[in-house]
Order: structure tokens, then sequence, then C-alpha cells
């Protein structure tokens, strides 16, 4: 009964996950101040898109909470090393919210624009999410490479690989990302939702079948 709760979770997740990042994605297409623009310029977006992105952040921290919880849950498994990673890069991820929810709010939505303090809070929590979410992909990648080696594989090789390089080529961008090395996440976006969908998959089959090891 655990493993089919931490099954039901992590397939709550990976669905409303990729609907998030598309949706975010959405929003922030209309910004046209590319990777380098004024922080004052970015803040005045961020104001007119806040009640928007505010409903995005409130589902994934449930969501991201949720991968936590079913990391731990799958800590008994062979790719106990994997859901560990993924359990820490959820919990740090978590971390970023409320700065998100509480400092941007306060930030923004005054009477004038706190720039400074914006600029601040966006540092802080880009930091916190590019940790976060590489830890998080990698050890999603981590699982599916343990997981090939189970006898009783719950998924076929060709699905396992996919995920194994979708996570971690997301993974790797966010890691890019932390070092300088990237200006934006959008390159990520599509490797990160294939590593999602096939995580739901995975979370399907050990619903089905929870006491495969």
């Amino acid at each position: 009964m655990t493993n089919r709760i931490g099954a039901g979770l992590l397939l709550f997740a990976c669905v409303a996950l990729p609907i998030i990042i598309i949706d975010y994605i959405r929003i922030m297409s209309g910004f046209e101040g590319g990777p380098d623009a004024d922080i004052a310029l970015r803040a005045e977006y961020a104001k007119g898109i806040l009640p928007a992105a505010a409903r995005g952040w409130l589902f994934e921290s449930l969501a991201i909470a949720f991968i936590a919880t079913a990391g731990l849950i799958f800590m008994e498994r062979k790719s106990r090393a994997g859901w560990a990673l993924a359990a820490v890069g959820a919990m740090v991820t978590m971390l970023m919210y409320p700065v998100m929810l509480g400092g941007y709010t306060a930030a923004l939505n005054g009477p004038e624009i706190d720039v400074q303090m914006f600029a601040v809070l966006r540092g802080i929590a880009s930091v916190v999410f590019y940790v976060g979410q590489g830890l998080m992909m990698f050890g999603f990648a981590m699982v599916l490479f343990l997981e090939v080696s189970v006898p009783d594989r719950i998924l076929p090789t060709w699905l396992f690989v996919l995920g194994v390089i979708a996570n971690a080529i997301a993974g790797l961008v966010f890691l890019l990302l932390h070092f300088g090395l990237l200006s934006s996440f959008m390159i990520g976006g599509p490797f990160g939702i294939i590593g999602f969908i096939v995580m739901a998959i995975f979370a399907i089959q050990l619903f089905r079948k929870p006491s495969a090891v």
C-alpha cells in the first residue's frame, strides 16, 4: 500500500510539472528583454505576470513536495541512490517557493517596485532552483539507470534509455546554469518534459506492480 501511495504521488507530480513548464514558457514568451535584460525591465514584467506565475508556483511546490515524499518511500528499492538524490534535490527546490510566493509579492506589489529587493530574491531563487532541479533530474536519471538491471523490469529498455538521456540532459542544463555557462533554462524544458513523462509512465507501472523490487 505504501508503494502505491508513493507511485500515486510521483504520478501526480510528473503529470503536473510538464503542464506547469509549458504554461511558464507561455507566460515568459511575452518578455522581449532577453537573458541580458536590465533588472528593472525584468521586475516590471514580473509584476504583470505575478498572479499567473504564483498560481503555477502553488501547484509546482506541491508537486515537488510529492516527489520528495515519493523518493523517501522508494528508498527500499535497489535504485535507492537515485531516489535519495531526487529527494534531496526536491527538498532543496522547496526552499525556493517562500522566496517567490512571499518575497516577490512584497517586492513587486507595493506602491513602487523594489527593484533591489527583487534582484536579491531572484538571485537566491535562481541558485536554489538550479541546484535543486539539477540534483532532482540527475536523481531521476540514476533511478532509471539502476532500474534497468532489476530482473523484473517494469518498463521496456528503450523507455529506460530515453528517460536516462532526457533527465541527464535536463540535469546538465541546470548544472551549466548554476556555473554561469548558460543564460536560459528554456533549452532544458523539452528534455525535462520528456523526462517527467517517462517518470509518469514509470509511476503508473509502479502503482500496478507495487511489489516489484
